[in-house]
């Protein structure tokens, strides 16, 4: 009788899981991985602008966000986005790799921005279209389900777009409004004070609320963390919008608490401590804790029910068990 030899059946590239990526065939992983380094050299290296010196896109980004417009932190961002993706890959790696051509649209649109962007030296159009070639290149490669973990870290990027303007517009504006405030609030306290402009006199000491400490940079710490927060802890969009709101009203309330206790101090005759040392350490000691704690008191808000019920069934399955064990007994 013949023994019948089983033949090893082929690999389908399109039953893998995203953890055996390293299984896919030699000329997938080269294509994929030219294509990556092929971007990155685009964005990293390619002298893209040359009326501003030649630099990168990278090089632009870097030198744009900076400590003058308030947009220090678009430096941190590529950073944030390599842990995110790290968060991604833990999330979907069990995820069926599932290539899909509908990801050549969003890179295509990505990639025009880019070459727009050129064309036109508005490096701004080229941070716009990151996201989508992130997209486009994760659905193309990968499809859709392992793409939605990326859609957030890609967006994120938005963060390194520095807006001509922004500060200028929202820093008066806040300006006015917490100088405003801390008189009205502390006049009505029966605290002796006297306004003119953006300076409060306290006690004969002039407390100027200067540009930066109008807290549009503390503003955008908060929308970043906030970001960052919704979308990690809450599954449902309305939620998720909901707490990245709140961010505002919370940094201008975190604010306020700062200018109005350097306000208490210099009452209380502290005036020389409250605009040196307090004022340097309240952004750390008083602003974020106010802040986060504000957060974290809005997504117990929002799920207080969802919490609710979660007692209540821990509660109804102690019991059946606590029933289970005097019935055995």
């Amino acid at each position: 009788m013949n023994s019948v030899v089983s033949q090893p059946q082929p690999l389908r590239e399109d039953r893998l899981e995203l953890c055996e990526i390293r299984n896919l065939s030699v000329s997938t992983l080269a294509m994929g991985l030219g294509a990556l380094v092929v971007l990155l050299l685009m964005y990293t290296v390619y002298p893209a602008y040359p009326t501003t010196g030649g630099k990168t896109l990278a090089r632009w980004t870097w030198d744009a966000c900076n400590s003058q417009n308030g947009f220090l932190h678009g430096r941190f961002i590529p950073f944030a986005f390599c842990v995110m993706i790290w968060l991604a890959w833990q999330k979907s790696k069990l995820e069926r790799i599932k290539p899909s051509w509908l990801g050549m649209w969003a890179l295509g649109f990505g990639l025009l921005l880019y070459l727009v962007s050129i064309r036109t030296i508005q490096p701004r159009l080229a941070l716009i279209g990151i996201p989508f070639v992130i997209i486009g290149l994760t659905h193309f490669c990968f499809g859709f389900k392992i793409t939605k973990a990326v859609i957030f870290p890609a967006f994120f990027f938005w963060f390194t777009i520095p807006v001509p303007g922004l500060e200028a517009a929202l820093t008066g504006n806040l300006q006015t409004f917490i100088t405003e405030s801390c008189y009205f609030v502390g006049t009505l306290m029966g605290m002796d004070l006297t306004s003119t402009g953006s300076t409060i006199t306290v006690k004969g000491t002039d407390l100027e609320i200067a540009e930066g400490c109008s807290g549009i940079r503390s503003l955008m710490a908060l929308v970043m963390i906030a970001a960052v927060y919704a979308n990690y802890t809450q599954k449902k969009l309305w939620k998720k919008a909901v707490l990245f709101a709140s961010s505002f009203p919370l940094a201008i309330v975190g604010n306020f608490g700062r200018i109005f206790t350097i306000l208490v101090l210099s009452q209380l005759g502290m005036a020389d401590f409250a605009k040196k040392t307090y004022h340097d350490w309240a952004g750390l000691l008083f602003f974020f804790p106010i802040a986060l704690a504000g957060l974290y008191l809005v997504d117990f808000l929002l799920n207080i029910e969802e919490r609710r019920k979660k007692k209540v069934k821990r509660s109804v399955r102690s019991t059946r068990t606590e029933m289970r064990e005097v019935t055995t007994e």
